[in-house]
Protein backbone atom coordinates (compact mmCIF):
# COMPACT_ATOMS: atom_id res chain seq x y z
CA UNK A 1 0.00 0.00 0.00
CA UNK A 2 1.04 3.19 -0.98
CA UNK A 3 2.07 5.95 1.58
CA UNK A 4 -0.04 9.49 1.25
CA UNK A 5 2.01 12.19 0.12
CA UNK A 6 2.88 14.39 2.97
CA UNK A 7 3.00 18.21 2.13
CA UNK A 8 5.15 20.87 3.11
CA UNK A 9 5.27 24.73 2.84
CA UNK A 10 8.49 26.11 2.58
CA UNK A 11 9.00 30.71 3.94
CA UNK A 12 11.93 32.29 2.45
CA UNK A 13 12.32 35.18 4.23
CA UNK A 14 15.27 37.85 5.87
CA UNK A 15 15.58 38.47 9.26
CA UNK A 16 14.36 42.07 9.30
CA UNK A 17 17.35 44.34 10.37
CA UNK A 18 17.42 47.83 10.03
CA UNK A 19 19.69 48.37 7.05
CA UNK A 20 19.39 44.93 5.75
CA UNK A 21 16.14 44.48 4.27
CA UNK A 22 14.49 46.08 1.47
CA UNK A 23 17.11 48.19 0.29
CA UNK A 24 14.96 49.89 -2.88
CA UNK A 25 12.45 50.96 -0.79
CA UNK A 26 15.41 51.94 1.88
CA UNK A 27 16.67 54.60 -0.17
CA UNK A 28 12.78 55.94 -0.93
CA UNK A 29 11.76 56.41 2.52
CA UNK A 30 14.52 55.33 5.46
CA UNK A 31 16.25 52.24 6.64
CA UNK A 32 13.95 52.20 9.94
CA UNK A 33 10.89 52.70 7.74
CA UNK A 34 11.63 50.04 5.35
CA UNK A 35 12.26 47.54 7.90
CA UNK A 36 9.00 48.03 9.68
CA UNK A 37 7.51 47.59 6.36
CA UNK A 38 9.29 44.35 6.22
CA UNK A 39 8.28 42.95 9.07
CA UNK A 40 4.95 43.19 9.41
CA UNK A 41 5.21 41.72 5.84
CA UNK A 42 7.10 38.64 7.06
CA UNK A 43 4.92 38.72 10.32
CA UNK A 44 1.76 38.74 8.16
CA UNK A 45 2.66 35.89 5.92
CA UNK A 46 3.51 33.51 9.00
CA UNK A 47 -0.01 34.36 10.87
CA UNK A 48 -0.87 33.37 7.36
CA UNK A 49 0.32 29.89 6.88
CA UNK A 50 -0.30 29.38 10.63
CA UNK A 51 -4.10 29.71 9.87
CA UNK A 52 -2.98 27.08 6.66
CA UNK A 53 -1.08 24.38 9.11
CA UNK A 54 -4.04 24.58 11.64
CA UNK A 55 -6.31 23.42 9.10
CA UNK A 56 -4.20 21.03 7.28
CA UNK A 57 -2.64 19.20 10.10
CA UNK A 58 -0.95 16.99 6.98
CA UNK A 59 1.00 20.32 6.42
CA UNK A 60 4.89 20.39 7.27
CA UNK A 61 5.85 24.45 7.67
CA UNK A 62 9.58 25.17 7.14
CA UNK A 63 11.02 29.19 7.80
CA UNK A 64 13.80 28.97 5.41
CA UNK A 65 16.41 32.29 6.47
CA UNK A 66 19.22 34.24 5.79
CA UNK A 67 21.39 35.33 7.66
CA UNK A 68 22.34 31.95 8.79
CA UNK A 69 23.91 33.41 12.01
CA UNK A 70 20.68 34.83 12.79
CA UNK A 71 18.57 31.48 13.80
CA UNK A 72 18.02 32.37 17.73
CA UNK A 73 17.20 35.87 16.90
CA UNK A 74 14.63 33.86 14.21
CA UNK A 75 13.17 31.42 17.11
CA UNK A 76 12.91 34.01 19.18
CA UNK A 77 10.96 36.56 17.12
CA UNK A 78 8.87 34.21 14.96
CA UNK A 79 7.62 30.78 17.17
CA UNK A 80 5.30 28.79 15.65
CA UNK A 81 4.66 25.77 14.12
CA UNK A 82 7.71 25.58 12.11
CA UNK A 83 10.98 24.31 11.41
CA UNK A 84 13.68 26.65 11.01
CA UNK A 85 17.15 25.69 8.33
CA UNK A 86 19.01 28.32 6.91
CA UNK A 87 19.28 29.28 3.20
CA UNK A 88 22.26 27.38 1.06
CA UNK A 89 23.32 29.03 -2.45
CA UNK A 90 25.69 31.45 -4.36
CA UNK A 91 21.93 33.32 -6.07
CA UNK A 92 18.56 33.49 -4.53
CA UNK A 93 17.15 30.50 -7.89
CA UNK A 94 20.13 28.31 -6.21
CA UNK A 95 18.64 28.80 -2.67
CA UNK A 96 15.41 28.39 -3.75
CA UNK A 97 16.54 24.78 -5.53
CA UNK A 98 18.45 23.37 -2.08
CA UNK A 99 15.54 24.21 -0.26
CA UNK A 100 12.84 22.62 -2.31
CA UNK A 101 15.20 19.73 -3.07
CA UNK A 102 15.83 19.65 0.77
CA UNK A 103 12.37 19.07 1.43
CA UNK A 104 11.69 16.77 -1.47
CA UNK A 105 14.50 14.12 -0.74
CA UNK A 106 12.75 14.34 3.43
CA UNK A 107 10.88 10.88 3.82
CA UNK A 108 7.84 9.68 1.84
CA UNK A 109 6.59 11.53 -1.47
CA UNK A 110 6.00 15.39 -1.10
CA UNK A 111 4.36 18.15 -2.56
CA UNK A 112 5.73 21.38 -1.84
CA UNK A 113 5.01 25.04 -1.85
CA UNK A 114 7.61 27.53 -1.58
CA UNK A 115 6.31 31.47 -0.68
CA UNK A 116 8.02 35.22 -0.14
CA UNK A 117 7.06 37.17 2.00
CA UNK A 118 7.34 40.53 0.29
CA UNK A 119 3.64 40.35 -0.27
CA UNK A 120 1.02 43.11 1.10
CA UNK A 121 -1.70 40.58 0.26
CA UNK A 122 -1.25 37.30 0.49
CA UNK A 123 -4.06 35.29 1.30
CA UNK A 124 -4.59 31.41 3.02
CA UNK A 125 -6.59 30.86 0.39
CA UNK A 126 -3.27 30.84 -2.27
CA UNK A 127 -1.92 28.31 -0.28
CA UNK A 128 -5.02 25.99 0.19
CA UNK A 129 -5.40 26.61 -3.73
CA UNK A 130 -1.80 25.93 -4.38
CA UNK A 131 -1.59 22.58 -2.61
CA UNK A 132 -4.81 21.34 -4.54
CA UNK A 133 -3.52 22.27 -7.69
CA UNK A 134 -0.55 20.25 -6.43
CA UNK A 135 -2.96 17.42 -5.84
CA UNK A 136 -3.90 17.26 -9.26
CA UNK A 137 -0.51 16.30 -10.90
CA UNK A 138 0.50 19.93 -11.83
CA UNK A 139 3.12 22.81 -10.96
CA UNK A 140 1.70 26.52 -9.82
CA UNK A 141 2.99 29.53 -9.52
CA UNK A 142 1.67 32.95 -7.89
CA UNK A 143 2.18 35.74 -10.49
CA UNK A 144 3.50 39.26 -8.03
CA UNK A 145 2.18 42.86 -10.30
CA UNK A 146 6.18 43.56 -11.07
CA UNK A 147 6.60 40.22 -13.07
CA UNK A 148 8.45 38.32 -10.76
CA UNK A 149 5.98 35.28 -8.76
CA UNK A 150 5.86 34.87 -4.95
CA UNK A 151 4.82 31.36 -4.87
CA UNK A 152 6.05 28.34 -6.81
CA UNK A 153 4.66 24.90 -6.09
CA UNK A 154 6.31 21.42 -7.41
CA UNK A 155 6.16 17.68 -6.59
CA UNK A 156 9.65 16.87 -7.48
CA UNK A 157 12.60 18.59 -8.70
CA UNK A 158 12.73 21.18 -11.63
CA UNK A 159 16.56 21.14 -12.97
CA UNK A 160 16.04 24.20 -14.79
CA UNK A 161 13.35 26.59 -13.29
CA UNK A 162 15.65 28.14 -11.03
CA UNK A 163 19.23 27.95 -12.85
CA UNK A 164 19.11 31.67 -14.00
CA UNK A 165 21.26 33.69 -12.00
CA UNK A 166 19.13 36.55 -13.14
CA UNK A 167 16.41 37.44 -10.61
CA UNK A 168 15.98 41.59 -10.74
CA UNK A 169 13.96 41.58 -14.03
CA UNK A 170 10.40 41.94 -14.64
CA UNK A 171 10.04 38.82 -16.81
CA UNK A 172 10.52 36.26 -14.08
CA UNK A 173 7.23 34.99 -14.04
CA UNK A 174 7.40 34.10 -17.47
CA UNK A 175 10.84 32.95 -18.21
CA UNK A 176 10.16 30.66 -15.13
CA UNK A 177 7.09 29.16 -16.34
CA UNK A 178 8.67 28.51 -19.93
CA UNK A 179 11.36 26.48 -17.75
CA UNK A 180 8.68 24.90 -15.62
CA UNK A 181 6.89 23.52 -19.28
CA UNK A 182 10.70 22.68 -20.61
CA UNK A 183 11.23 20.19 -17.59
CA UNK A 184 7.56 18.75 -18.73
CA UNK A 185 5.69 20.01 -15.99
CA UNK A 186 2.02 21.63 -16.80
CA UNK A 187 1.60 24.67 -15.02
CA UNK A 188 -1.50 26.35 -13.38
CA UNK A 189 -1.32 29.73 -12.26
CA UNK A 190 -2.67 31.62 -9.00
CA UNK A 191 -4.02 35.15 -8.46
CA UNK A 192 -1.86 38.22 -8.47
CA UNK A 193 -0.44 39.65 -6.20
CA UNK A 194 1.46 42.69 -4.97
CA UNK A 195 4.49 43.10 -3.51
CA UNK A 196 5.89 46.08 -1.65
CA UNK A 197 9.50 46.94 -2.84
CA UNK A 198 9.08 50.74 -4.05
CA UNK A 199 7.40 53.79 -3.40
CA UNK A 200 4.69 53.54 -4.99
CA UNK A 201 3.78 50.44 -3.71
CA UNK A 202 3.43 52.17 -0.50
CA UNK A 203 0.28 53.95 -1.18
CA UNK A 204 -1.37 49.80 -1.75
CA UNK A 205 0.47 48.91 1.59
CA UNK A 206 -1.10 51.22 3.42
CA UNK A 207 -4.60 50.92 2.15
CA UNK A 208 -4.66 47.58 4.06
CA UNK A 209 -5.55 48.39 7.55
CA UNK A 210 -6.06 45.12 8.48
CA UNK A 211 -2.75 44.39 9.04
CA UNK A 212 -0.38 47.18 7.97
CA UNK A 213 -1.71 50.23 10.15
CA UNK A 214 -3.85 48.69 13.33
CA UNK A 215 -1.84 48.80 16.64
CA UNK A 216 -2.16 46.20 19.24
CA UNK A 217 -2.13 47.31 23.01
CA UNK A 218 -1.26 44.04 25.36
CA UNK A 219 -2.90 45.28 29.10
CA UNK A 220 -1.22 42.89 32.02
CA UNK A 221 -2.85 43.73 35.13
CA UNK A 222 -0.67 42.71 37.86
CA UNK A 223 0.32 42.63 42.15
CA UNK A 224 3.50 41.10 41.00
CA UNK A 225 6.86 43.42 41.06
CA UNK A 226 8.53 44.33 37.57
CA UNK A 227 11.19 42.20 37.53
CA UNK A 228 9.26 39.10 38.09
CA UNK A 229 7.12 40.17 34.75
CA UNK A 230 10.60 40.54 32.64
CA UNK A 231 10.57 36.78 31.10
CA UNK A 232 7.12 36.98 30.05
CA UNK A 233 7.92 40.66 28.93
CA UNK A 234 10.64 39.91 27.13
CA UNK A 235 8.85 36.87 24.93
CA UNK A 236 5.50 39.25 24.23
CA UNK A 237 7.84 42.09 22.70
CA UNK A 238 9.27 39.62 20.86
CA UNK A 239 6.36 38.59 18.71
CA UNK A 240 4.86 42.31 18.60
CA UNK A 241 4.68 44.17 15.19
CA UNK A 242 6.22 47.50 14.88
CA UNK A 243 3.36 50.16 16.74
CA UNK A 244 2.43 47.42 19.28
CA UNK A 245 3.18 47.96 22.87
CA UNK A 246 2.85 46.23 26.32
CA UNK A 247 1.11 48.18 29.22
CA UNK A 248 1.93 46.34 32.71
CA UNK A 249 -0.41 48.03 35.28
CA UNK A 250 0.47 47.38 38.85
CA UNK A 251 -1.54 47.74 41.91
CA UNK A 252 -0.02 50.18 44.26
CA UNK A 253 -0.29 52.72 47.03
CA UNK A 254 -2.06 55.66 46.52
CA UNK A 255 -3.16 57.14 43.40
CA UNK A 256 -2.45 56.80 39.34
CA UNK A 257 0.88 57.57 38.44
CA UNK A 258 2.86 58.80 35.56
CA UNK A 259 3.84 55.76 33.20
CA UNK A 260 7.49 54.15 33.57
CA UNK A 261 9.49 52.79 30.45
CA UNK A 262 10.14 49.52 31.00
CA UNK A 263 11.27 49.15 27.59
CA UNK A 264 10.60 51.15 24.15
CA UNK A 265 8.07 48.51 23.98
CA UNK A 266 7.15 48.64 27.40
CA UNK A 267 5.79 51.07 29.92
CA UNK A 268 4.07 49.97 33.48
CA UNK A 269 1.25 52.33 35.35
CA UNK A 270 0.66 52.39 38.90
CA UNK A 271 -2.98 51.97 39.73
CA UNK A 272 -5.14 50.97 43.27
CA UNK A 273 -5.59 46.89 43.37
CA UNK A 274 -8.42 45.77 41.39
CA UNK A 275 -8.05 44.25 38.09
CA UNK A 276 -10.94 45.54 36.29
CA UNK A 277 -9.37 48.95 38.15
CA UNK A 278 -6.31 48.37 36.88
CA UNK A 279 -7.59 47.26 33.17
CA UNK A 280 -9.81 50.05 32.89
CA UNK A 281 -6.23 52.42 34.07
CA UNK A 282 -4.20 50.40 31.18
CA UNK A 283 -6.90 50.79 28.55
CA UNK A 284 -7.27 55.19 29.32
CA UNK A 285 -3.29 54.70 28.40
CA UNK A 286 -2.95 52.56 25.50
CA UNK A 287 -2.55 53.79 22.37
CA UNK A 288 -3.58 50.63 20.15
CA UNK A 289 -6.39 50.11 18.08
CA UNK A 290 -6.77 46.51 19.87
CA UNK A 291 -7.05 45.85 23.32
CA UNK A 292 -5.42 42.32 24.36
CA UNK A 293 -6.14 41.72 28.24
CA UNK A 294 -3.41 39.00 29.25
CA UNK A 295 -3.46 37.91 33.10
CA UNK A 296 0.04 37.51 34.47
CA UNK A 297 0.52 34.27 34.77
CA UNK A 298 -0.44 33.29 30.80
CA UNK A 299 0.89 32.94 27.79
CA UNK A 300 -0.54 33.62 24.62
CA UNK A 301 -0.07 31.27 21.60
CA UNK A 302 2.60 32.11 18.60
CA UNK A 303 1.24 34.36 15.95
CA UNK A 304 -0.76 35.99 18.87
CA UNK A 305 -1.16 39.31 16.95
CA UNK A 306 -1.41 38.34 13.92
CA UNK A 307 -4.67 36.37 15.05
CA UNK A 308 -5.92 39.50 16.89
CA UNK A 309 -5.27 41.76 14.14
CA UNK A 310 -7.11 39.10 11.69
CA UNK A 311 -10.69 37.99 13.90
CA UNK A 312 -11.19 41.68 15.07
CA UNK A 313 -11.03 43.07 11.71
CA UNK A 314 -11.42 39.82 9.33
CA UNK A 315 -14.69 39.05 10.94
CA UNK A 316 -15.59 41.75 13.22
CA UNK A 317 -16.93 40.12 16.36
CA UNK A 318 -16.97 42.03 19.74
CA UNK A 319 -15.05 40.03 21.77
CA UNK A 320 -12.58 37.09 21.11
CA UNK A 321 -10.66 34.95 23.22
CA UNK A 322 -8.15 31.96 23.04
CA UNK A 323 -8.77 28.14 23.86
CA UNK A 324 -7.04 27.25 27.26
CA UNK A 325 -4.75 25.05 28.30
CA UNK A 326 -2.82 24.67 31.33
CA UNK A 327 1.24 24.54 31.29
CA UNK A 328 2.21 22.01 33.38
CA UNK A 329 -0.93 19.88 33.15
CA UNK A 330 -2.23 17.22 34.72
CA UNK A 331 -5.33 14.79 33.33
CA UNK A 332 -7.78 16.94 36.30
CA UNK A 333 -6.53 20.13 35.16
CA UNK A 334 -7.02 18.81 31.06
CA UNK A 335 -10.83 18.01 32.14
CA UNK A 336 -11.29 21.55 33.31
CA UNK A 337 -9.75 23.18 30.53
CA UNK A 338 -11.83 20.98 28.33
CA UNK A 339 -14.98 22.22 30.28
CA UNK A 340 -13.93 26.12 29.95
CA UNK A 341 -13.52 25.62 26.49
CA UNK A 342 -17.12 23.88 26.47
CA UNK A 343 -18.35 26.48 28.40
CA UNK A 344 -17.05 29.18 25.88
CA UNK A 345 -18.42 27.05 22.81
CA UNK A 346 -21.76 26.42 24.49
CA UNK A 347 -22.30 29.54 26.80
CA UNK A 348 -19.74 32.57 25.29
CA UNK A 349 -18.69 32.87 28.64
CA UNK A 350 -14.76 32.68 28.44
CA UNK A 351 -12.51 33.01 31.24
CA UNK A 352 -10.47 36.06 31.79
CA UNK A 353 -7.53 33.76 31.05
CA UNK A 354 -8.39 32.62 28.61
CA UNK A 355 -6.88 36.46 27.05
CA UNK A 356 -9.84 39.03 26.15
CA UNK A 357 -9.33 41.32 23.16
CA UNK A 358 -11.21 43.86 21.82
CA UNK A 359 -11.52 47.02 19.44
CA UNK A 360 -10.74 49.92 21.28
CA UNK A 361 -14.30 51.35 20.04
CA UNK A 362 -16.15 48.44 21.79
CA UNK A 363 -13.81 49.01 24.80
CA UNK A 364 -15.22 52.52 25.44
CA UNK A 365 -18.60 51.80 24.06
CA UNK A 366 -19.47 49.38 26.87
CA UNK A 367 -18.09 51.76 29.12
CA UNK A 368 -14.89 49.50 30.19
CA UNK A 369 -14.86 47.03 33.21
CA UNK A 370 -17.43 47.59 35.95
CA UNK A 371 -16.70 45.08 38.43
CA UNK A 372 -13.33 46.26 40.18
CA UNK A 373 -12.59 42.97 42.16
CA UNK A 374 -14.02 39.78 40.83
CA UNK A 375 -16.32 38.45 38.30
CA UNK A 376 -14.63 41.43 36.18
CA UNK A 377 -14.26 39.48 33.05
CA UNK A 378 -17.53 37.17 33.42
CA UNK A 379 -19.56 41.17 33.13
CA UNK A 380 -17.41 42.29 30.48
CA UNK A 381 -18.08 39.17 28.29
CA UNK A 382 -21.70 39.95 28.75
CA UNK A 383 -21.98 43.15 28.02
CA UNK A 384 -19.73 43.10 25.22
CA UNK A 385 -22.12 40.14 23.97
CA UNK A 386 -25.18 42.81 23.98
CA UNK A 387 -23.82 44.69 20.81
CA UNK A 388 -22.01 41.43 19.28
CA UNK A 389 -20.73 38.31 19.25
CA UNK A 390 -17.78 36.12 20.58
CA UNK A 391 -15.12 34.62 18.52
CA UNK A 392 -12.93 31.66 19.90
CA UNK A 393 -9.84 31.23 18.04
CA UNK A 394 -8.28 27.71 17.67
CA UNK A 395 -5.32 28.49 19.41
CA UNK A 396 -3.64 27.44 22.68
CA UNK A 397 -3.43 29.97 25.92
CA UNK A 398 -0.81 28.76 28.08
CA UNK A 399 -2.33 29.80 31.87
CA UNK A 400 -0.61 28.22 34.96
CA UNK A 401 -2.24 25.70 37.00
CA UNK A 402 -0.76 28.06 40.30
CA UNK A 403 -4.04 28.91 42.03
CA UNK A 404 -5.58 24.95 41.45
CA UNK A 405 -2.75 23.69 42.57
CA UNK A 406 -2.12 26.08 45.84
CA UNK A 407 -6.04 25.34 47.20
CA UNK A 408 -6.53 22.02 45.97
CA UNK A 409 -8.23 21.17 42.00
CA UNK A 410 -11.58 20.05 43.28
CA UNK A 411 -11.59 22.72 46.01
CA UNK A 412 -10.38 25.71 43.48
CA UNK A 413 -13.04 24.86 41.09
CA UNK A 414 -16.11 24.37 43.45
CA UNK A 415 -14.84 27.21 44.68
CA UNK A 416 -14.91 29.11 41.49
CA UNK A 417 -18.59 28.35 40.70
CA UNK A 418 -20.04 29.53 43.25
CA UNK A 419 -18.65 32.82 42.84
CA UNK A 420 -20.43 32.29 39.87
CA UNK A 421 -23.33 31.41 41.54
CA UNK A 422 -22.91 34.05 43.61
CA UNK A 423 -22.62 36.60 40.94
CA UNK A 424 -26.18 35.87 39.22
CA UNK A 425 -27.89 36.46 42.24
CA UNK A 426 -26.21 39.84 42.63
CA UNK A 427 -23.68 39.56 45.34
CA UNK A 428 -21.06 42.82 44.89
CA UNK A 429 -17.64 41.89 43.48
CA UNK A 430 -16.13 43.60 47.03
CA UNK A 431 -18.16 41.03 49.08
CA UNK A 432 -17.36 38.10 46.84
CA UNK A 433 -13.49 39.45 47.09
CA UNK A 434 -13.57 38.97 50.98
CA UNK A 435 -15.54 35.25 50.17
CA UNK A 436 -12.60 34.15 47.98
CA UNK A 437 -9.57 35.76 49.78
CA UNK A 438 -10.59 35.96 53.10
CA UNK A 439 -9.93 39.56 53.55
CA UNK A 440 -11.51 43.08 51.60
CA UNK A 441 -9.77 43.92 48.31
CA UNK A 442 -8.25 47.38 50.04
CA UNK A 443 -6.71 45.56 52.58
CA UNK A 444 -2.54 46.16 52.63
CA UNK A 445 -3.26 47.69 48.86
Amino acid sequence: MNAAPRYAIIIFMRYPETGEVKSRLAVAVSPEEASAVYEKLVRRTLGTVAEVGKARPDTEVYVCFTPFDKEDDMRAAFPGPWKFFPQEGSHLGDRMDRAVRRVLSAGRPCRVVLAGTDLADIQAGDFHTALKILDSGQAVLGPARDGGFYLIGLDRPSPSAFRPESWGTACIFARTKELLEADGFSVQTLDCRRDVDRREDLAFFHSIPMFHQARLSVIIPTIRPIDRLLPLVRLLEAQLWPGDEIVIVRAGNGGPSDPVEVSAKTRCLISRRGRGKQMNRGALTARGDFFFFLHDDCLPPPNFAYHIRRTLLGTSPSLGCFHLAFSPSTPVLDLIAKWADTRTRLLHLPYGDQGLFCSRETFFAIGGFLREYLMEDVDFVSRCLRIGRLECLPFVMQASPRKYLNGGILRTSLKNHLLMLLYHLGVSDRKLYFLYYGFPPDFNS
